[in-house]
C-alpha cells in the first residue's frame, strides 16, 4: 500500500510545530511532510521534537526550505553569490543531518535557479536583474562541485536526497532549473549525479506550469521519466493551479492530476515504491481528510 504524506503547509493558520502536528496526529494522519512554514528552532530541539512525534507513530519526510534557517535566505544551489551558495548547502546540509539523526528517509529541494534573487518581506523571494545563467551554465556548476558535495554529505543507505522539477515564471520567461524532461535526463545522465543515489521529486502542479508555457505534453513527460528514471521517482507532489501560477489550490475529483497517479504505481522501487504528497494549502482539517481518501482511492 502506497503511503500518502501530508505537507504541514496545508493546514491553514498557525503553522507553530505543535499545533499542526497535533492536528494532524488527531485526525489520523501520520505521514508528514515538514516544510518551511515554521518558525525556526535550534537543530537539537527541532531534533527532539521530530523523535518525540516518531514515538507516537509519525513517518516524516523534509521537503526544501526545511529546516527553516534563522536568518531567512534564498536557497539557490545555482547562486554564484558565494555567502548564497554556502547558505544553499548549508540548508541542505543540515535537513540531511536532521534527516539522519531522525531515520527520516527523504528530503528534496528546489534545484536551482538561473538568476540571482533576494527573500521580500512576505518570506518569497523576488528574482533581480536582468543577468540570467543559461541551462547548461547550470549543468556545468552542478557537473563541477556537486559530487564532492553529494560526498560530505555522508549519506547511509536509508536516507535519501532529491531534487523536484520546476516551472518558468507566469509570463513564459523562465528562471528554473530543470522544468522539462529533457532538461531533467541531461542533469541525470551527468557522470556526476548517475554515480549518486539522487532520487527525482515529480511536483504535478509544477509540471501542469510548465508543460502549459513550454507547450509540451504532461502524460508523454511523465511516461519519460518512469521510462528513464523510474526507479529514481520516489515521491510525487499533488496540488492544483491554474497552471500560469503555483497556487497550491484544493485537488478536485475532476482533477487531471488523480488520473495520473495511477502511472506511479510500479516506480521508485530503490525505495520501496514511490510515495505521494498532498501540498494543497489554506485547508481545514476536515477538508485535508477528505482530500486524502480522495487521492488513496486512485493509489490504493
Amino acid at each position: 500500500m502506497r503511503k500518502i504524506f501530508v505537507s504541514t503547509a496545508c493546514l491553514k493558520g498557525d503553522k507553530s510545530y505543535n499545533r499542526v502536528l497535533n492536528t494532524y496526529l488527531e485526525a489520523g494522519i501520520k505521514n508528514i511532510e515538514l516544510t518551511g512554514v515554521h518558525p525556526h528552532l535550534e537543530l537539537n530541539a527541532l531534533k527532539s521534537l521530530i523523535n518525540t512525534y516518531k514515538s507516537k507513530g509519525i513517518d516524516f519526510t523534509f521537503h526544501n526550505y526545511f529546516p527553516p534557517p534563522k536568518k531567512p535566505i534564498v536557497l539557490n544551489y545555482l547562486s554564484k553569490n558565494d555567502r548564497d551558495k554556502k547558505n544553499s548547502e548549508e540548508i541542505i546540509s543540515t535537513a540531511m543531518k536532521l534527516a539522519k539523526d531522525t531515520n527520516t528517509s527523504i528530503y528534496a529541494y528546489h534545484p536551482g535557479y538561473l538568476r540571482e534573487a533576494d527573500m521580500n518581506e512576505k518570506g518569497y523571494f523576488d528574482f533581480k536583474g536582468s543577468s540570467r545563467i543559461s541551462f547548461e551554465e547550470g549543468l556545468k556548476i552542478y557537473k563541477s562541485d556537486f559530487n564532492d558535495f553529494y560526498k560530505k554529505l555522508n549519506l547511509d543507505d536509508n536516507t535519501f536526497l532529491g531534487v523536484e522539477n520546476l516551472f518558468p515564471n507566469s509570463d513564459g520567461t523562465n528562471d528554473s532549473f530543470l522544468c522539462t524532461f529533457d532538461e531533467i535526463k541531461n542533469f541525470f545522465n551527468l557522470p556526476e549525479i548517475n554515480s549518486t543515489k539522487l532520487f527525482l521529486l515529480i511536483d504535478l502542479g509544477h509540471l501542469a506550469i510548465s508543460s502549459n508555457l513550454l507547450k509540451f505534453d504532461r502524460m508523454e513527460f511523465i511516461e519519460k521519466c518512469i521510462k528513464n528514471f523510474g526507479d529514481r521517482i520516489f515521491e510525487i507532489h499533488i496540488s492544483n493551479n491554474d497552471e500560469f501560477k503555483d497556487l497550491h489550490s484544493r485537488i478536485t475529483k475532476d482533477s487531471w492530476q488523480l488520473e495520473a497517479l495511477k502511472y506511479f504505481k510500479d516506480t521508485g522501487m530503490l525505495n520501496g515504491g514511490t510515495v505521494f504528497t498532498y501540498e494543497s494549502r489554506g485547508l481545514t482539517i476536515d477538508q485535508i481528510v477528505k482530500d486524502i481518501d480522495l487521492i488513496n482511492s486512485k493509489i490504493n
